[in-house]
């Protein structure tokens, strides 16, 4: 196996499955959990993860599609998406990207799914089509507050990373997050945790 990347809670490598290119997300191990509870956190959160990206597909969102967990390796073999990311992707001159970002967003609250980091670099581009990725943060909620906190991470984000391309292309994504159904109410809301966040 390839090592692609190396993060703080997983290690990424270019696979094959069934004679297919396929990517393996292995968890790595916490030194500072005794063993034993460290097994089970990373178990747990890798089937969760599993779980979270097929509800998301589920919806009509395109994930990587799982082919595979092993609970002893905490790993996810999953297709290997071969396009770059969002955030070395989206310029000025492809803004409508954003409003297909805000439109897919508005699919996963509407299914009542929190991605739980959300950023350019979590969302890949393949042709005419984006792809969510990480779902190791995803869990299920319906309250307001979840996905206004969501949207909020995102925009904080964006902000910082594509700073020459606001405010229009924040526009455009809460533009195609209200036009496929995302909620006024969690708008306003995302408001409200930003000036509790700004004032406390």
């Amino acid at each position: 196996m390839k090592l692609i990347r190396q993060g703080a809670e997983a290690k990424l490598f270019e696979t094959k499955f069934d004679e297919k290119k396929a990517l393996s997300k292995q968890r790595v191990p916490k030194e500072y959990r005794c063993e034993q509870l460290d097994n089970k956190i990373r178990s747990a959160r890798t089937a969760k993860e599993a779980r979270m990206m097929s509800k998301a597909r589920a919806l009509g969102i395109k994930t990587p599609i799982v082919f595979d967990i092993d609970s002893k390796k905490k790993e996810i073999v999953m297709e290997l998406i071969e396009g770059p990311r969002l955030k070395d992707k989206l310029d000025k001159k492809n803004l409508a990207l954003c409003r297909q970002v805000g439109e897919n967003i508005a699919v996963l609250h509407e299914g009542n799914l929190i991605h739980g980091d959300l950023t350019t670099s979590n969302i890949l581009v393949k042709g005419k089509d984006i792809y969510f990725i990480d779902f190791g943060l995803a869990k299920t909620s319906g309250k307001a507050e979840d996905k206004a906190v969501d949207l909020l991470v995102f925009r904080k984000t964006f902000e910082a990373t594509h700073v020459e391309l606001m405010p229009k292309g924040w526009e455009l994504i809460l533009e195609g997050y209200l036009a496929k159904g995302g909620k006024k109410e969690v708008i306003t809301q995302m408001q409200k945790v930003e000036a509790r966040v700004r004032y406390h």
